[in-house]
């Protein structure tokens, strides 16, 4: 397989969150001037990206395959969300099944001022129909004619990309190959981490159930963090396994950095007479340690991992959580 093939399944394993950070990723390297607009504050008025000061725009959407079960479903769900965007775009919504204008006050806040966009790609992770094009660009015809076109020139052309298009547009290498592989381990461990059953949490249970007797006035906040604790402990027990199946020289890294993580959070727990209140020095450890060898390439995980390994330790380690003793007098 050659790259330039690679590049475009994994496009198209991509979804959600991770589809659109590797497009964006992917345009910010090739072009100059390519400018990511965050949807904090107060959302980003439909647009993933823009470039040429403004006059090109790019939506994305990474649907989840196992949400559709035909490729029906699929045109359906694309040519909504697209449709959707690009009316947000021309400041367009629906009163009673007719498009008035509807205001969009962020735009003014994301485009430099006077500009108007002049191309829009709608880029998305499954492009294997022709049938979503009409219903698109019939709605474009339609949205220029019913808006102002305060942002979006009346003669904007609109059109839709897919993993194909995007892979073969620009040239592709191994730097991207990279990235692109490690979106897919990170999206493959989270993946994983939802079906992962903990064998042998009996005794993380029992210090937790401890922890309740020792500090009853605190019982919502001791199962938050129990559930938490839970959650990123499968994290962590996926990332090793996923390490250990594709990449063993990682994998015994992995092993030396839990090892050094046990040294120093049993002597942190040794030295306080109450463990408990130690977990989130012990989390910060553990963060650190597993840092140094992975931030670049899974950056993304190592918080959840460095709980779950404090999780996996609150079970496994010999130090006891002892319940305060009823003084009689």
């Amino acid at each position: 397989m050659d790259l330039v093939q690679e590049y475009e399944e994994t496009l198209a394993a991509l979804c959600g969150n991770d589809f659109q950070a590797e497009v964006c990723a992917r345009l910010q390297s090739v072009i100059l001037g390519f400018q990511t607009v965050p949807a904090k504050p107060q959302g980003d008025a439909g647009l993933d990206g823009f470039s040429h000061e403004g006059r090109r725009a790019y939506c994305c959407y990474g649907p989840e395959r196992d949400e559709f079960k035909t490729n029906k479903q699929r045109e359906t769900a694309i040519v909504n969300k697209f449709k959707a965007d690009l009316r947000r775009l021309f400041e367009l919504i629906f009163e009673e099944e007719t498009l008035v204008h509807g205001e969009s006050p962020e735009m003014t806040t994301i485009l430099p001022t006077g500009q108007r966009i002049e191309h829009v790609e709608l880029i998305v992770n499954w492009f294997e129909s022709h049938r979503v094009l009409n219903p698109i660009s019939t709605a474009v015809t339609e949205y220029k004619l019913a808006s102002e076109c305060r942002y979006v020139d009346p003669n904007a052309s609109v059109i839709v990309v897919g993993p194909k298009e995007l892979a073969n547009r620009y040239a592709v290498d191994e730097v991207v190959i990279v990235r692109s592989r490690q979106r897919l381990f990170v999206k493959s461990v989270k993946e994983a981490a939802q079906v992962i059953t903990i064998d042998n949490p009996k005794d993380f249970d029992f210090k937790m159930a401890v922890l309740r007797q020792i500090r009853p006035d605190q019982l919502d906040a001791i199962q938050a963090l129990t559930e938490e604790l839970r959650a990123s402990w499968r994290m962590a027990i996926a990332f090793e396994s996923k390490l250990d199946e594709t990449l063993p020289m990682l994998h015994r890294i992995l092993e030396e950095d839990r090892a050094r993580i046990l040294t120093r959070v049993a002597a942190l727990m040794l030295a306080s007479n109450q463990p408990w209140t130690q977990l989130l020095q012990a989390g910060t450890i553990a963060q650190k340690i597993l840092a140094q060898s992975f931030e670049r390439q899974f950056g993304e995980l190592i918080l959840d991992v460095s709980s779950g390994e404090i999780a996996r330790l609150i079970g496994e380690c010999p130090i006891g959580w002892e319940a305060p003793t009823v003084q009689h007098g």
